[in-house]
């Protein structure tokens, strides 16, 4: 799937006979629509029917607006058309407490593994971080997510650096990069039938993709290694050239239960394993390792 990625000023974005078409008063672009997986507007002045949004609701393809400092601000996502929708719902709502505590276990592991795996492949200080994932707990009651954020930030970058999603250079590069990832979780999500409001521990009541931020933690590595790459080459701003780097990562081949697959496959993949677990009542995440 292609992230199609608008950053021209004043154009036309409009959907007909199974293609995207952008254009302004000079040049023309068609996509097929079966290839695209997001889109991405930043751009003044980009006009949009009532019908294309229809179509790419209709399509499951998410719709990321941009604001004034080129970071994703809102999104367009379908409410699905997946016949097992309600049905889905309702084991989502049914979830009891201890499973939803033991998914999170599983995801903070997860994330944890892949953090020290960062700082394995950087020659930096790993071992305690493999320690501190092996003994989360249920519901990750020892918070051991956050112990392991503080020690993970200052070995992965300076010391001085501050994981702050308001400051720019590296923040920035984080922020688009996470953001691009929560997209492709949420199309995975809307698409397998899921209320993408109901998280297993996300649970702010004006975030509605809590499921998408649960999801995604273990994810948010990939992401980390390459804006650390660029940052190594002295990049500090988020031009057109690296936001196609950040993209890129989703079509990142990995090692996957046995598979060489996509990243973003593997995302979909998980979807449908947190399915399985509500199904089966008993947590049955496997999250990419990243190697």
């Amino acid at each position: 799937m292609q992230i199609l990625e608008i950053d021209k000023q004043n154009i036309r974005i409009s959907v007909s006979k199974g293609f995207v078409t952008v254009e302004d008063k000079a040049e023309q672009h068609r996509h097929p629509l079966d290839n695209i997986g997001c889109i991405i507007v930043n751009s003044y002045g980009a006009q949009f029917s009532n019908q294309t949004l229809i179509r790419l609701a209709e399509a499951n393809i998410p719709l990321l607006i941009c604001g004034n400092n080129a970071m994703p601000i809102g999104m367009l996502l379908s409410t699905s058309q997946n016949v097992y929708r309600k049905q889905r719902i309702e084991t989502q709502i049914k979830a009891s407490v201890p499973l939803r505590k033991q998914l999170w276990q599983s995801i903070v592991k997860a994330k944890i593994s892949n953090q020290s795996n960062v700082l394995k492949k950087l020659k930096k200080e790993y071992k305690d971080m493999v320690l501190l994932a092996t003994n989360v707990r249920s519901g990750d009651a020892d918070n051991s997510e956050a112990v392991a954020a503080r020690r993970y930030w200052n070995r992965l970058f300076e010391e001085s650096f501050k994981r702050d999603p308001e400051l720019p250079g590296i923040n920035a590069f984080l922020n688009y990069g996470y953001a691009i990832i929560r997209a492709a979780i949420c199309r995975a999500i809307v698409g397998t039938g899921l209320l993408p409001e109901l998280g297993v521990n996300h649970r702010n009541m004006m975030n509605p993709f809590c499921l998408a931020d649960d999801i995604m933690e273990p994810f948010r590595p990939f992401i980390d290694i390459k804006v650390h790459a660029l940052a190594t080459q002295n990049h500090d701003a988020l031009t057109p050239a690296i936001k196609k780097e950040l993209i890129s990562i989703l079509k990142t081949q990995i090692n996957f239960q046995g598979k060489r697959v996509h990243l973003d496959q593997s995302m979909l993949t998980i979807v449908y394993q947190f399915i399985e677990s509500l199904n089966q009542k008993k947590p049955l995440l496997q999250f990419p390792i990243l190697e």
